[in-house]
């Protein structure tokens, strides 16, 4: 019963750290995409040093754009998976000054960046969203209208909400992508292009210099600190798994074998007596081999069923969401507690084996 009772903690632990650790991806995924984008593509720009001789006054660059098209149609053929917002800036003529403002596609502003705090609704059509900073320089508050004179017409658009995210997004007026759009005379085209992909050790670089290749005329940017906090995090949550398990599984065989050696010592004078009958050594290391892997074959069954109870236990309490059902790690559950019974009674075995019977139906 103890050796049952170890070899079914310890494959219990086992199997419920691995449950774990294959599901934590993609719950520590949803955890890291809210610290938003994790890569950038902006386009080109273009430069003119300015200078003569051997002065240098500078650099100015003009605009630059990319065709929303052609991105799309390279993420498409890349199959890369990842969010994807597409970004258009510039400045629209309001009163008597220009103001900066962001054309955006709003339904993909709600799930990138979740840690905007809006007051009031997200926009429908006709509707803007204003930064809190902007809002209050301008004295502007939900429900007002502004009017926002671009190439060629003005556009009546109503304030639907303030929106606070404590970056340069509070000095901005967003508004839906196609309108600014018309309003710039830029059909088709954006300043900036932000994706969150799923990253885990190198697969973020990989991704970044795979996009670069097909978009030769842009620069794709890794966020790093997004990047390093989703890689980081992955590897060492799974370090600490892969450390718990050994440290488990350490433990539950020294104990097997332990309990098999004073199992061995006990029945020394039945093993005598087995042999002094005419039972060959095989034959006995036989039946104690099979009572091994039968107690192996029960704890991996047991430890498979608690240690998914546990996997369930630790993902609903860590990321409140159920585990994933992982039939294929009974397999795993057997195999960990067979290995455990196995080489526990490597020990006792080979004493059994070198046990003479006639010191043993002694008592010696």
């Amino acid at each position: 019963m103890l050796l049952l009772v170890v070899l079914a903690m310890a494959s219990s632990l086992a199997t419920a750290l691995g449950i774990v650790s294959s599901s934590m991806g993609k719950r520590v995924a949803e955890e890291v995409r809210k610290y938003g984008a994790n890569l950038i593509v902006v386009p080109e720009s273009a430069r003119l040093d300015i200078g003569s001789g051997g002065l240098n006054f500078g650099a100015v660059s003009e605009p630059a754009y990319l065709q929303q098209n052609l991105v799309e149609e390279v993420l498409a053929k890349s199959g890369l998976k990842a969010e994807v917002s597409f970004h258009l800036r510039g400045a629209l003529h309001m009163k008597d000054a220009d103001i900066m403002v962001e054309g955006v596609n709003f339904s993909d502003i709600r799930r990138l960046f979740p840690w905007w705090q809006l007051k009031g609704n997200w926009p429908l059509a006709g509707e803007t969203v204003i930064g809190s900073d902007l809002a209050s320089r301008l004295k502007l508050k939900t429900g007002d209208m502004v009017a926002l004179a671009g190439i060629g017409d003005t556009k009546q658009l109503r304030i639907s909400g303030i929106v606070t995210s404590g970056g340069e997004e509070d000095g901005l007026l967003f508004m839906a992508l196609p309108e600014l759009q018309q309003a710039l005379g830029l059909g088709g085209q954006v300043t900036l292009v932000r994706l969150m992909v799923t990253a885990g050790g190198d697969s973020l670089k990989k991704s970044a210099a795979a996009l670069q290749q097909l978009l030769p005329t842009a620069k794709v940017n890794e966020v790093r600190q997004t990047a390093r906090t989703s890689e980081g995090l992955l590897a060492k949550v799974k370090l600490l798994m892969l450390m718990v398990t050994a440290v488990v599984l350490v433990s539950a065989g020294s104990s097997v074998a332990g309990t098999m050696s004073t199992t061995v010592l006990e029945r020394g004078k039945e093993i005598g007596l087995m042999k002094a009958m005419g039972g060959t050594r095989w034959e006995v290391m036989l039946i104690f081999c099979g009572e091994a892997a039968m107690l192996g074959i029960l704890g991996g069954l047991a430890g498979y069923l608690f240690g998914s109870v546990i996997a369930q236990f630790i993902t609903r309490t860590v990321f409140s969401a159920p585990a994933d059902v992982i039939p294929w790690f009974a397999g795993i559950s057997l195999g960990v507690s067979l290995f455990l019974a196995l080489l526990g009674s490597i020990g006792p075995m080979i004493s059994v084996f070198k046990l003479d019977p006639v010191r043993s139906l002694r008592g010696e």
